[in-house]
């Protein structure tokens, strides 16, 4: 296995933060337990005591404009009779929103989510919107309705339970990373980091060998490749490939502040400059996703802004804590239908060479369940040539 960077996991990695004085993520990860890929992965790599189902499936609210708190609380089994009951539901919302998710099944390959869902109101604010943003990175005027509809149909395939949120006990590193880079090493995997490939030499219809920085390595005929590096890399390495090449930003910030008691562990947030908050016992964080109109705020600004919302709904001190700020510009492909219809296929026109990745097409929007689910297809095909 050869690896670019100094560290494996990609855009999902863990750091110590001097500012903070703690280990934290470049994002906050979490994990469904519908996700069959990722839990047969952390089942196989011996991880999956690192990670914590929630009790419950409700779902913390606030509303910083009028003030209301509420939880979303779907039952467990496959029937939905959650959405009949107002006190499972956000405030002003009825029953018949929820039923309208319906309507993603029969929506066009190329149909929008704002095609479907209302444009205004409280099911729009309270329901629509956060789920878009936190499945699919991005507003509902330009998010694809078929990634929706999937990912919706594979959480609640086998009922509410399906979309209770999973954590690290600890960082992401030590809960996925590292045992997986353990068990390869178990196995006789070698590793090599740092190791930047700048070109694929073709011969025929295989790769024949790897260009790196500093060396070369050949292919035996038997050998096979997976190219699990991001879009616009294996654009460059691969002649003729097409993938997304439009992507949204992330923006996570970490506050070295520990949660009072009573607060949720995840928050969701309605008309305020955060739309997620999560809570942990050393420090609050907040992901603002779509956030490309963001990159170039000044980070003090911006962190500065989202204190005094974790502090309004937290009830914490105004004073600032020691904070860290991540923006991510290409945190994922842009869920569009545009973006969804360029996503490649593992198989390539090289019989050796296969591609793994979240981007790869794979029915889902972009998410660690995808890239595991990519990768699980890239070997499998490859296996199939042995």
């Amino acid at each position: 296995m050869h690896e670019r960077g100094a560290h494996a996991g990609g855009r999902r990695r863990s750091f110590y933060d001097e500012a903070l004085g703690m280990p934290i993520d470049s994002g906050n990860y979490l994990i469904l337990p519908s996700w069959r890929s990722t839990i047969r992965t952390l089942d196989a790599i011996g991880a999956r005591a690192q990670w914590r189902e929630a009790e419950t499936g409700d779902i913390a609210f606030a509303d910083m404009a009028s003030g209301e708190r509420w939880n979303l609380r779907p039952n467990a089994g496959r029937l939905p009779w959650w959405v009949l009951l107002e006190s499972r539901r956000a405030p002003r919302t009825f029953a018949k929103d929820y039923l309208q998710i319906a309507k993603l099944r029969g929506a066009a390959e190329n149909a929008r989510i704002a095609d479907i869902a209302p444009s205004g109101g409280p099911a729009a604010e309270r329901l629509w919107r956060p789920f878009t943003l936190a499945a699919l990175n991005m507003e509902p005027a330009r998010a694809s309705a078929r990634l929706a509809r999937a990912l919706l149909e594979e959480t609640f395939i086998g009922g509410g339970r399906g979309a209770r949120m999973m954590f690290p006990v600890g960082e992401f590193a030590r809960a996925f990373v590292e045992p997986a880079l353990k068990h390869l090493r178990k196995r006789g995997v070698t590793i090599r980091f740092e190791r930047n490939l700048r070109a694929l030499d073709f011969a025929d219809d295989r790769v024949a060998a790897l260009d790196f920085d500093h060396d070369r390595v050949d292919l035996a005929p038997e050998d096979s490749l997976i190219l699990a590096v991001p879009p616009w890399a294996a654009s460059a390495l691969v002649p003729g490939l097409v993938a997304p090449d439009a992507f949204t930003a992330t923006v996570t910030a970490h506050f070295a502040a520990p949660a009072p008691p009573h607060a949720p562990r995840v928050l969701g947030v309605v008309n305020g400059p955060i739309p997620w908050l999560f809570c942990y016992p050393d420090r609050i964080s907040v992901s603002v996703r779509d956030a490309g109109a963001l990159l170039d705020e000044p980070r003090e600004k911006l962190a500065a802004e989202y204190w005094r919302a974790v502090a309004g709904l937290t009830g914490l001190s105004d004073a600032m804590p020691a904070w860290r700020l991540i923006r991510q510009k290409r945190a994922a492909f842009a869920a569009t239908p545009e973006q969804d219809a360029l996503r490649p296929d593992c198989e390539t026109g090289w019989r050796n060479l296969r591609l793994a990745g979240a981007y790869v097409q794979n029915g889902l929007p972009e998410s660690m369940e995808g890239a595991v689910r990519s990768g699980e297809v890239a070997a499998a095909k490859t296996a199939e040539r042995f």
